[in-house]
């Protein structure tokens, strides 16, 4: 059994400017409720089969060491370890904003325990950080129009 989740918001910057500020994850807490510690724990920052930790802190608090799977970046990153799998999208659209999507899956032990909690939590967890990266993504945008 397995538990998905996916949620999206649109934000008026460019996908670099999404990914500029989401590859620093140790910069995550500051900016994202969601998270209370992000670091780098084996391989270089964003390449395949590197690993982080995460602690999640809100709604549930969860600790994940999460290896990277994925890295189409500014467009893409994959993640997976602990029975749970996510991936943040950021794609340009025709009328020059970005959706910000992230999708979660969780599988094993915890899905089958949790019921529909789990699904609940994630839906939560992904509409409160991918606004908190629109608003910060849209900081960096401004500012840099700003500066042209």
């Amino acid at each position: 059994m397995s538990v998905k989740v996916e949620r999206s918001v649109a934000a008026r910057c460019t996908p670099e400017h999404a990914w500029r500020k989401f590859q620093k994850i140790e910069e995550w807490p500051w900016w994202n409720r969601v998270v209370g510690q992000a670091k780098w724990v084996s391989g270089q920052p964003w390449q395949p089969g590197s690993e982080f930790a995460l602690e999640i802190v809100y709604p549930k608090r969860m600790s994940l060491k999460p290896a990277v799977t994925e890295n189409a970046a500014p467009e893409s990153v994959a993640w997976r370890g602990d029975g749970a799998s996510m991936r943040f999208r950021f794609q340009a659209q025709a009328d020059g904003a970005t959706l910000l999507g992230a999708d979660a899956e969780f599988s094993g032990l915890k899905a089958i325990l949790s019921g529909g909690a789990i699904g609940a939590a994630m839906q939560r967890s992904l509409e409160e950080w991918l606004t908190a990266l629109k608003i910060e993504a849209e900081k960096i945008a401004r500012e840099e129009h700003a500066r042209s």
